[in-house]
């Protein structure tokens, strides 16, 4: 991405500010285990607005009597430090890189933030993010006020909140955002492909995993969005079920929830087939029903429609087909009004996509209750699924242990959408099309 790219994002913030002064800080690393860290992942809110991928950094954007002032807070150089961890850019060259109007080391963020924050009205951070470095804003911020018979100009009063400013912001999604995420996606495209080619009765989840793992790496993207979930049988009743450590079985389902990531944007993609290559019966009535209310889901995606109308609509077939398939009985309407389908598709029918998997943009309009209307740039998942633990009672026993899920990643055009992840095999007939493909197509 360019340069200008964020400090347009910057400047916007700005804008959007009362007057005041805004800490945003980034990640750190966090502690695994002995002298050992976990992998590094950047705060999305803080990569968003500089690009910056180095931890232990702030970024101290300031808007005082109608000027504006642009700070980075950074790591210094620091030789020894570079020759066992990796370079670091350094104040200069971070400031240089990033626009800013000012670089220093993030070890005098405490001294310099005692002379930035007088004469500001409110002061910006993060509620639930970097807390420390929250509490140091607003400790300074209360030591000073109650020096105010020193001071010329008082402390900020008022703490807000600047991530619901930015996560605002990120709802809408530039060009160069969607590309990133596009080119993601033929990767994603490519690791679901090979598992249906890969997976078979005894190859086991672990298996299918390091697979879709090795081919995310590969590139053009940069690794797993999130924990795949590769989810065999019965398996795939567990929403979040991340162990990837069992066989496959002959006659069962593979659900896989997996998506790689390309600077940070992430892709979403769920799709689930039998292991032996053909859907049995029920299988495809099931998987079937699904596709129909997310089909019927995506036709609904549209400018000044909501999340809300579509998770109706896909409450609505799902519940006609478990009426359909027995397990319920009464009308759609009954069942809905009393939650009965909320047992068999327990979650959401989709979220905002982005920096984060699931990224916290507003879901309401902000000071309402009514839900955020789609427009042009945004970009959500659409993802029914219908769940059928074995250990149920009263349900038809070929129902027991099949878990299906399907789901796309859409994105809001001026008169409609586009979803960006149609390549992936999602009929029942370009799904076992695809089983039949020669895993070793997908490996060099």
């Amino acid at each position: 991405m360019s340069e200008n790219i964020y400090n347009t994002r910057r400047k916007k913030l700005l804008e959007m500010m009362d007057d005041g002064i805004a800490v945003i800080a980034s990640a750190v690393y966090q502690h695994k285990s002995n002298d050992t860290e976990f992998p590094f992942r950047q705060n999305s809110n803080f990569r968003y607005l500089t690009g910056l991928t180095e931890a232990d950094s702030a970024l101290v954007l300031s808007k005082k009597n109608g000027k504006t002032k642009q700070i980075l807070f950074v790591r210094p150089k620091d030789p020894i430090a570079e020759m066992w961890a990796g370079k670091r850019l350094g104040p200069d060259k971070a400031a240089e890189l990033t626009e800013v109007d000012e670089g220093y080391s993030i070890n005098d963020l405490e001294e310099k933030l005692e002379e930035l924050l007088p004469g500001h009205e409110n002061l910006y951070v993060h509620l639930s993010e970097r807390t420390d470095i929250a509490d140091m804003a607003r400790k300074i911020s209360a030591s000073l006020f109650h020096k105010k018979r020193a001071q010329k100009e008082l402390p900020p009063a008022t703490i807000k909140n600047v991530g619901a400013l930015v996560e605002r912001m990120r709802l809408i999604k530039d060009e160069t955002e969607i590309a990133q995420m596009r080119e993601a996606m033929i990767v994603t495209d490519k690791a679901h492909r090979a598992a249906m080619a890969l997976a078979k009765p005894g190859v086991t989840e672990q298996e299918v995993n390091a697979l879709m793992m090795y081919l995310f790496s590969k590139g053009p993207s940069q690794g797993s969005a999130y924990d795949n979930i590769v989810a065999g049988g019965n398996n795939a009743c567990i929403l979040h079920y991340i162990k990837n450590d069992e066989p496959l079985n002959s006659g069962d389902l593979l659900l896989i929830d997996a998506g790689s990531e390309l600077n940070g944007y992430a892709t979403d993609i769920t799709r689930t087939f039998p292991v032996s290559g053909t859907f049995t019966g029920i299988q495809k009535e099931v998987y079937n029903i699904i596709l129909d209310s997310q089909i019927a889901a995506i036709e609904l995606s549209k400018p000044g429609n909501n999340s809300k109308m579509l998770h109706a609509k896909v409450s609505e077939i799902l519940t006609q087909g478990l009426i359909d398939l027995k397990v319920l009985s009464g009308s759609v309407e009954e069942n809905i009004a009393k939650d009965n389908h909320r047992k068999f598709f327990p979650h959401g029918t989709g979220h905002w996509l982005g920096l984060d998997v699931h990224d916290q943009n507003p879901y309401l309009v902000e000071g309402t209750n009514e839900p955020t209307p789609f427009e042009k740039g945004v970009i959500f998942t659409i993802e029914p699924g219908l769940y059928f633990p074995k250990e149920l009672d009263n349900i038809p026993e070929e129902l027991k242990g099949i878990g299906i899920r399907t789901e796309d990643n859409i994105l809001i055009t001026a008169d409609g959408h586009e979803n960006l992840s149609h390549m992936i095999p999602k009929t029942v007939e370009e799904i076992e099309e695809a089983c039949k493909q020669d895993v070793k197509d997908f490996l060099f």
